[in-house]
């Protein structure tokens, strides 16, 4: 299997959260009062200032060098990391009481491995982010999610609950001073090869995410200097396969998984250091 981001150090585990798959973002037409009330004519949809979501947005991010290089035993479970990312906004629609945004995530990501034969591979995905008053959920396969961009690589998210918490709690808009968690516990099996049809492992993985408001930051990039709002993201979690032996144990994420996000307000996240010891930094970004 290809490796992708969040990973996990045993088995299929290891692919959950944000490796590699092909799609594309398909926006629906909406009424022009739907996608005012959405957030669709300029306001940023549920009001989040700090990553201001409206139709036709996009952000451009690179890799740039982390300030320290990860561990090895997580170098050995990193992913390769693409050399640029663009996120869309796609949509903003309102559905049943919430607003649902759909965005498009690009990347490029290098596989050469001769000079003379360059190998440049070419992603697109869908993500979504659902929001209201009380809530702001990213999808897990978002780059927004925990600073990883991906997608799921042969498997399918069967059941996806959120037992507590958001993924951002927003206090008017823009990242308070309090502490919040996110639990998620997802369903998963692996796809079958379409020519074997061999029926394939599938589990359950439980994931709970601390999140720490911290002190803000000054960052500089190339679009010049941001006021930023960081976060720490601490993430542990565990994996529990299916129809597995009475005496298996689930396989825990490893220990101090910690990223790090930086959001600024009206410009929305620009950086982030994920728990692979990737950094990104936003090089470009078309807002309205």
């Amino acid at each position: 299997m290809t490796p992708g981001p969040m990973r996990f150090p045993a088995l299929l585990a290891a692919v959950l959260l944000l490796s590699a798959t092909h799609a594309e973002a398909r926006p629906k037409k909406k009424k022009a009062a739907a996608a005012a009330k959405a957030g669709g004519s300029g306001a940023p949809a549920c009001g989040a200032k700090v990553l201001p979501l409206v139709v036709g947005n996009q952000w451009t991010y690179n890799p740039i060098p982390a300030p320290l290089p990860a561990p090895d035993a997580v170098k050995r479970l990193a992913p390769a990391q693409p050399k640029s990312l663009v996120i869309t906004v796609k949509s903003v629609d309102a559905k049943a009481g919430d607003t649902v945004v759909t965005l498009e995530e690009s990347f490029l990501i290098d596989r050469t491995r001769e000079e003379k034969k360059p190998l440049i591979e070419e992603r697109t995905i869908t993500t979504t982010i659902t929001c209201n008053d009380k809530k702001f959920d990213i999808s897990p396969d978002s780059f927004f999610f925990a600073g990883e961009p991906g997608g799921y690589l042969g498997l399918e998210v069967t059941k996806l609950e959120r037992v507590k918490g958001t993924s951002l709690a927003l206090t008017k808009g823009a990242i308070g001073e309090a502490e919040w968690r996110e639990d998620i516990v997802m369903q998963w099996a692996q796809q079958p090869h379409e020519k074997t049809g061999a029926k394939l492992a599938s589990g359950k993985l439980e994931l709970e995410r601390r999140f720490t408001p911290q002190q803000p930051e000054k960052l500089q990039t190339k679009m010049g200097p941001f006021d930023s709002e960081k976060l720490g993201l601490i993430t542990t979690g565990r994996v529990t396969l299916q129809n597995a032996s009475p005496t298996t144990k689930p396989m825990e994420l490893p220990a101090n998984w910690v990223s790090q996000l930086w959001l600024a307000e009206g410009q929305g996240m620009v950086q982030a250091l994920n728990s692979y010891g990737h950094m990104y930094q936003l090089v470009d970004s078309q807002l309205k």
